[in-house]
């Protein structure tokens, strides 16, 4: 095939995808083709052909037909199934009229015959090339005209909704409702995601701005209540080149990627891609903006809309602006109208008050002795100390007339105890000093009986003279109720003493008998307790015995054998005793201070023997601090044997039911828990019921037969642990668990 081509090489501004099978011929058309082009990239055949026009797209594809794995007219059905543009052409060794009409049909470009004339091969690469530079200057002109009919159309909306929101304003006052069928019409029109008005205000002598209002697009998040959008600084801030550039009447406008870093990084944490923002202006102070975000994709914003939007941006500034001035005139005529009406008022009530000063005067003396005459308190007038004159009810009251009291001191009719209290509280009053508002006292009435009154009095100005007005009023009725109440009190009282002592006792009582019940079921365990040391006691004395037979007795043989024998009779003293203590009755046993774990310790002492005799596990887990505690320390020994005693009765009933299997587990432990003090008894017995758990700290109330229990030991233990400021709680499930816990709060005195 003939290389020499023209000797002035061309450049094609087009990447080209080079399929031959033969590796010289990839190399000499790499050679002749690759500094000719922008790309140029080769493959060995069809199969790879496509697989590397999918990763490259290249401007043109030519390709040999004979190939292994895939022919080259079966690479470009295939790609052009994909890809209906793509530019192939065909290169042949085979002349057959089959191969090229397959060629065409697959829409080839072109279909040369090997070996290949270099001047055709470069005619057609410049011919394809052109057609690549032609479509592509057609798509150019076709998306520049697509764009500028959808300006074109988004304007027009635009302007349409500029008119819109003018008649809007002209028909309804501007507020929240009219504000926000603005925004929605402008979002719409312009097809942003946002639209929001800012206002701009002063704060502590600076000057800040804050989103007011806002509209949001479908699927948009909204930023009306953004905390950070309603304080922001104008000066010394992010935006200050805002504040610059808006106060000048100029808009802030494009992609917010090309926005400074400050700027950017606060726009995109709302999601935005492309922004404009427009000021408003009221008269010639810079009111605030209004905002149209796009949170989609960056937006090209033509001089055209930005003038539409600064038109928008002056209508609402004069609606503002009208607002304003029509809230002005609102205010200034509500003043002038309440001014007028104040005075108006002021001159009714003038004209009022003589009118009824005039009606007062004629009528104050008839209305004085109408009230004074039907007062429901008695009334008497004193001047110096001596009765003026008394109303019917004073008389009614006293069984005094007036002739027979008027001139007369008050004194008169006082009862002894009581005249120099009154005389002291009369003259105090007229020296000015600090007299109580009421007092009782008792009079003597016209029949000499005695009578509880209240006296209320006020010093009065009466003919130019000091006087002393005087309110009575019969309380005698009221003081026998209040001498009975206070007797029936007493009695009361008395009674509730004896009732609180009779129910202490039954409370105590109670207590005895549960702690009777519990001996009772410890009492074989316990006698199996003694049974083991005097075994040990009866061994010893066998030993001696048998030494002395053998007259091989030594003394220290004998001393040693002594002193086990004392160690278990020690013990058995002291299992007796503190089972003899634990029995009594403790009612007047005073608080002691006691570690906690030695109350563990001493019921774990009682019960321990019971636990091993019917083959419980027992694991015990103790805090080896434990807690002081001012209590008595045998009722928290009575907790414990209830609680152990419980959980013995629920392992061994699901051993009977089960049996095969079945190992009874009984854990008993302590620990801190932050502020309080835990312990806990858990066994895997029966449990409880779920119906039942919130009713088993109530007295009587038990789930075992009549011989087995009275339902005492929880509702006592549950009194125990309250007196200690704790409490005792449980959770259980049925044929697994029951869990007890008492919480006792840690104080810094029992640490």
């Amino acid at each position: 095939m003939p290389l020499n081509g023209n000797n002035q090489m061309k450049q094609w501004d087009i990447s080209v995808l080079y399929v031959e099978d033969e590796k010289i011929l990839r190399s000499i058309y790499q050679t002749l083709i690759s500094p000719r082009v922008r790309s140029f990239d080769m493959a060995e055949n069809g199969e790879e052909g496509i697989k590397m026009y999918e990763d490259l797209k290249p401007d043109l594809v030519i390709s040999d037909i004979k190939m292994p794995v895939m022919n080259g007219l079966d690479m470009t059905r295939k790609i052009r199934k994909q890809h209906p543009g793509a530019r192939i052409v065909i290169m042949s060794a085979y002349g057959e009229a089959h191969y090229f009409m397959r060629a065409i049909e697959n829409g080839v470009k072109g279909f040369l015959l090997k070996p290949i004339d270099n001047e055709k091969l470069f005619a057609l690469i410049e011919e394809q090339t052109r057609e690549i530079k032609l479509e592509s200057a057609m798509r150019f002109e076709e998306e520049k005209r697509r764009r500028a009919e959808e300006a074109l159309r988004r304007n027009e909306s635009i302007l349409q909704a500029v008119s819109d929101i003018s008649e809007v304003l002209l028909r309804n006052e501007i507020n929240t409702n009219t504000i926000n069928t603005i925004l929605t019409r402008l979002g719409k029109a312009t097809q942003v995601s946002r639209v929001y008005i800012f206002e701009n205000f002063e704060k502590d002598g600076e000057v800040f701005t804050g989103q007011q209002y806002e509209w949001v697009n479908e699927g948009i998040g909204a930023q009306i209540d953004n905390p950070e959008l309603k304080t922001v600084p104008l000066l010394n801030s992010p935006f200050s080149r805002w504040n610059q550039i808006l106060g000048q009447r100029q808009q802030v406008f494009g992609n917010v990627c090309n926005f400074p870093s400050p700027e950017r990084e606060v726009l995109q944490s709302q999601e935005i891609i492309s922004i404009m923002a427009v000021p408003v202006f009221i008269d010639d102070l810079w009111h605030g903006f209004i905002g149209f975000d796009d949170c989609l994709s960056e937006r090209q914003w033509t001089q055209v809309e930005a003038n539409t939007l600064e038109a928008a941006a002056s209508i609402l500034g004069a609606a503002f602006k009208r607002a304003r001035i029509e809230n002005e005139l609102r205010n200034l005529n509500t003043e002038l109208e309440e001014r007028v009406a104040e005075r108006t008022r002021n001159l009714e009530i003038e004209i009022s008050e003589r009118l009824i000063t005039e009606d007062l005067l004629r009528d104050s003396e008839e209305k004085y002795r109408l009230i004074f005459e039907n007062a429901n308190e008695g009334i008497f007038l004193t001047h110096n100390a001596q009765i003026q004159f008394i109303n019917p009810k004073a008389y009614e009251i006293t069984g005094y007339l007036p002739k027979m009291v008027m001139g007369k001191p008050f004194t008169n009719f006082i009862h002894p105890d009581f005249r120099e209290m009154v005389v002291d509280n009369h003259y105090r009053r007229l020296n000015g000093e600090e007299v109580p508002e009421s007092y009782d006292i008792i009079i003597i009435n016209a029949k000499q009986q005695l009578k509880w009154v209240e006296l209320k009095s006020t010093l009065i100005t009466w003919d130019n003279k000091l006087a002393v007005l005087t309110f009575m009023t019969d309380i005698d009725t009221r003081k026998n109720y209040e001498t009975e109440l206070e007797l029936l009190n007493q009695n009361l009282e008395e009674r509730v003493k004896q009732e609180l002592s009779k129910i202490e006792k039954q409370q105590q009582a109670l207590i005895q008998k549960s702690k009777l019940e519990s001996l009772g079921e410890l009492a074989a365990g316990m006698a199996h307790e003694i049974n083991q040391p005097m075994g040990g006691i009866t061994l010893s004395l066998d030993n001696i015995l048998h030494e002395l037979e053998n007259e091989t007795l030594s003394n220290d043989y004998l001393q040693s054998k002594i002193s086990l024998i004392f160690q278990d009779i020690e013990r058995i003293r002291e299992l007796i005793n503190h089972v003899r203590i634990f029995s009594r009755d403790q009612e007047k046993k005073t608080s002691e201070v006691f570690n906690i774990n030695t109350a563990i310790n001493n019921a774990l002492m009682m019960i321990n023997r019971k636990f091993i005799d019917h083959f419980v596990d027992m694991e015990i887990n103790l805090d080896k601090q434990g807690i002081t505690l001012n209590s008595n320390i045998l009722r928290f020994e009575q907790v414990l044997l209830n609680l152990l005693n419980n959980a013995k009765f629920a392992v061994d009933k699901r051993y009977k039911e089960e049996a095969d299997g079945y190992k009874k587990k009984i854990s008993l432990k302590s620990f801190r828990q932050e502020d309080r003090f835990v312990v806990e008894v858990l066994d895997n017995g029966i449990g409880i019921p779920e119906n039942h758990i919130t009713r088993i700290f109530d007295p009587f109330f038990t789930t075992k037969e009549a011989e087995d229990g009275t339902g005492l030991g929880l509702s006592i233990s549950y009194g125990i642990v309250k007196e200690l400021g704790g409490t005792i709680e449980a959770a259980s499930i049925e044929n697994e668990f029951t869990r007890i816990s008492i919480s006792i709060p840690i104080h810094e005195k029992n640490h």
